[in-house]
């Protein structure tokens, strides 16, 4: 009886905690509850392990502030038009558009009157996962004149899918109190922060060159089709000015001069602005609307 007390207290509290942080602290610009909310309501895993992770079809919600479409690719939606050439943009969160009304890509499909450019970035995905996917569902859907890889600092990371347990897929406070105790961790120096992440993703040798060796596969196909292929380093936004992460830019140059791929790299037009006034927000420093025109205008002058 005593024993069935205790577990009824913690239940009961946990009950009330939960309600206090779908409440109180989920204003809608949580960055740890709006992530939680687009990986159940926008993502799914995929039955091909290399992809792990895939868009839903025809989904919206709104997320971090903003109202986000998937079409019937599972593209950030935009208006497609078949007669156009097409512009296919692949990578992350950063290409995705997280936080913004109006990412990059679908800012450029505005500017270039005579191509159509597609959004195909998904959130949580590394460079080996994005061309996998390209392969599997993206290669047949049009004929693309254009293949822009986004490169973000952690696409060399391995990603290990997992299916959410009960309280990652659906607990607010479950998320509000793992996200606490992992800073928590990092400030006592028992947990990596993120510019170590970051640099030690680059360490991993195997799966740095199992990577290298996707995107020439990427650039085989492109030549074989003659499609222009592009590597577009965006670069990590909380510190533009002391770019901590120039050497590990390089190599992904350097790799694309060598295997004649035209590099484009945005740090040089958003370092020319303080790197506040790029952020989504303090707390999260995904692009905003502002530097994804940045870039939208640096790869119109580029890509033209």
């Amino acid at each position: 009886m005593k024993y069935l007390s205790v577990f009824i207290s913690i239940l009961f509290s946990f009950f009330i905690l939960e309600i206090y942080s779908r409440l109180i602290i989920d204003n809608g610009m949580n960055y740890e509850f709006e992530m939680m909310k687009y990986a159940k309501y926008m993502k799914v895993i995929s039955n091909n392990k290399k992809i792990g992770i895939e868009h839903k079809k025809n989904v919206e919600k709104e997320l971090m502030g903003v109202q986000v479409k998937l079409d019937v690719n599972g593209f950030r939606i935009l208006n497609n038009s078949k007669e156009k050439k097409k512009i296919l943009m692949i990578g992350d969160s950063m290409t995705f558009g997280w936080g913004a009304k109006k990412p990059f890509a679908n800012r450029l499909n505005e500017l270039i009157d005579d191509h159509h450019v597609i959004n195909a970035g998904i959130g949580n995905t590394n460079t080996i996962m994005q061309i996998e996917n390209f392969f599997k569902n993206y290669k047949s859907l049009y004929k693309y004149e254009v293949i822009v890889l986004n490169f973000y600092i952690n696409d060399f990371e391995r990603v290990t899918i997992q299916k959410p347990h009960i309280l990652e897929k659906h607990s607010y406070f479950y998320t509000f109190f793992f996200n606490k105790m992992t800073n928590l961790l990092i400030r006592f120096k028992l947990k990596d922060n993120w510019q170590n992440f970051y640099k030690d993703t680059f360490l991993d040798g195997s799966f740095k060159d199992e990577t290298l060796q996707e995107i020439i596969e990427l650039k085989k196909y492109c030549d074989n089709k003659n499609i222009n292929f592009i590597i577009h380093n965006i670069p990590e936004l909380r510190n533009l000015k002391n770019y901590g992460f120039t050497e590990q830019t390089k190599i992904i140059e350097n790799f694309a001069k060598e295997n004649d791929i035209t590099f484009l790299n945005s740090k040089n037009a958003l370092s020319k602005f303080k790197e506040e006034e790029l952020w989504v927000s303090k707390k999260d420093p995904h692009a905003n609307d502002k530097a994804h025109d940045i870039i939208s205008q640096y790869l119109l002058d580029k890509i033209n």
